[in-house]
């Protein structure tokens, strides 16, 4: 079990020590009042004359000071709780991570041990339990891929096999290939629009793109799944509105769907298992290829909207596009 992190105790503790300062800071000024006072005092009843202008400056750089040590320990106090919170996330990661890749390593252990316990085992489930084993294996290796991917994304030597392609045929392709994989109707996946541009991707990678999309899809979609994606062309980039019409995202945890290791809290699919990495993935291969993606509610409240934008070659961002081709 993960051992549970909580920022409570250090909030209070950071409370406290700024509250210590600010305390510091108000004897401080009360005793520099009080000394001005009665040296004002003094100076009127006796007519002597006492220069106040070092304490004045005394002051105004001890709260120079204190301002800068209350900033710094601010600073070091979200610096720490950033920590604290990637660290939570982490070994939520972990559990996580252990679990899903715990599942098919199971299963495909119960299948080999019924194989070889049974010897008359018909043709028919014999092959049946192959073909769990060949899905389990690939559900292994996606996930082993994604955390690969993801590790290469965040080295400075990542490279992809970037091609100058058609936008339209590419994709189209991309899609359809898809649809197939995860056994949607013509209904359930439609897409519209066409591109007369080239665009500088590895096709591989952007597969991998809209593999982890719409398996969140359909992850978080009623018995009846449907995903509709539009394709066009700007002035400077090729743009792709992808929609579904699932459980979307709360308003709350929209900004923070693409942060690494995070998972959508969602109350009506608690069953809903996942590394945390997919979205993460999909706006790291998006950005390396110089495009965008940003996710928003639709305005019927159903479903999210992801628009990603690809740069037109060579009409946008050129020297980076020649940039990707040469590092092939």
């Amino acid at each position: 079990m993960p051992k549970k992190y909580s920022s409570a105790k250090h909030i209070i503790i950071f409370v406290m020590v700024q509250a210590a300062w600010l305390a510091v800071l108000g004897l401080w000024i009360a005793r520099y009042v009080t000394n001005h006072m009665v040296l004002k005092e003094i100076d009127q009843r006796y007519a002597i004359h006492i220069s106040t202008g070092g304490n004045v400056a005394v002051l105004v750089i001890g709260l120079a000071l204190i301002t800068a040590a209350i900033t710094g320990m601010w600073i070091l106090f979200r610096y720490l709780n950033f920590h604290f919170h990637r660290t939570r996330l982490y070994d939520n990661f972990i559990s996580s991570i252990t679990h899903e890749l715990k599942t098919p390593l199971t299963s495909i252990q119960i299948y080999l041990e019924t194989l070889n316990s049974y010897e008359d085992i018909s043709n028919e489930h014999i092959q049946s339990f192959v073909e769990k084993m060949h899905t389990e294996t690939i559900r292994l290796n996606k996930m082993i891929n994604s955390i690969l991917e993801v590790g290469r994304l965040e080295t400075s030597n990542a490279t992809y096999n970037c091609l100058i392609m058609s936008a339209d045929e590419t994709l189209k392709a991309i899609w359809e290939d898809l649809r197939v994989q995860f056994n949607l109707e013509k209904g359930q996946f439609e897409t519209s629009g066409n591109s007369r541009s080239q665009v500088v991707i590895d096709q591989t990678a952007v597969r991998l793109v809209f593999e982890n999309l719409m398996d969140n899809s359909l992850k978080y979609s009623p018995d009846n799944p449907k995903i509709d994606i539009q394709l066009s062309d700007s002035d400077k980039h090729i743009q792709i509105r992808y929609r579904d019409y699932g459980n979307g995202v709360p308003q709350l945890q929209l900004k923070r769907i693409f942060k690494k290791f995070y998972r959508i809290a969602d109350t009506r699919n608690p069953s809903v298992k996942g590394t945390g990495l997919g979205l993460y993935l999909v706006k790291g291969i998006v950005n390396f290829h110089g495009g965008t993606i940003t996710a928003s509610i639709p305005d019927d409240n159903i479903g999210l909207l992801y628009v990603i934008e690809f740069p037109r070659y060579p009409f946008h961002q050129k020297r980076y596009l020649n940039k990707l081709l040469k590092s092939n």
